[in-house]
């Protein structure tokens, strides 16, 4: 008899997805004890910082995993719209507990946010919901038996993509035609003609 699908939750603003994510859930997929891995775009950014519209973001992730066997894209956050703990990861495993309750789940943190998850509100009942899978980033003290992922970022993504610059080799190509169509990030027009288009 097969038992439980696992699932591993992959969060992020994702504002936008960029390679590395995609790094991430591969890995995930290839070496760890899952069926799927679920990318949850966060609904609000913890911090208050003004995000890409939820709908853009979930639809540049659906592109973005669309190579990825076994990679598909959580809404979970939006289905908590009006929720006083939406955002918390807590609430979000809570609420996909509820609405899969024959699905086991895992959360995939990286090095630069497990210091900080004793801030976390119920990091108690996050790790009662979700084995964690932790995941090495560059500038950060290596952990044990897990790879070291390039630090690629996000703002500096979106910098370049404002000024013009080519981030073709940060952003999967249909993320980044998606930017150009929608003029996310202050994409130039002017520069999306060729590979060298400014742009996961």
């Amino acid at each position: 008899m097969a038992g439980p699908r696992c699932v591993a939750l992959l969060g992020g603003s994702f504002n936008p997805p960029h390679v590395v994510h995609l790094m991430i859930a591969q890995w995930t997929l290839s070496t760890q004890p899952v069926d799927e891995v679920w990318l949850v775009p966060s609904f609000l950014h913890p911090f208050g910082k003004v995000l890409a519209p939820f709908a853009d973001r979930v639809r540049m992730c659906e592109l973005a995993a669309r190579p990825l066997r076994g990679a598909f894209v959580c809404r979970a956050e939006a289905e908590l719209e009006g929720d006083p703990l939406v955002g918390k990861t807590a609430r979000t495993l809570e609420h996909l507990a509820s609405k899969h309750p024959a699905y086991r789940f895992s959360l995939v943190l990286g090095a630069d946010v497990l210091p900080e998850t004793a801030k976390w509100y119920r990091f108690d009942r996050v790790t009662e919901l979700a084995e964690l899978i932790a995941v090495g980033r560059h500038g950060y003290p290596p952990l044990e038996g897990a790879p070291t992922f390039p630090a690629v970022s996000s703002s500096e993504i979106r910098g370049r993509i404002a000024d013009g610059g080519d981030v073709s080799a940060l952003v999967p190509r249909r993320v980044l035609e998606y930017i150009h169509e929608r003029g996310l990030y202050g994409a130039r027009e002017a520069s999306k003609g060729g590979r060298g288009r400014s742009e996961g």
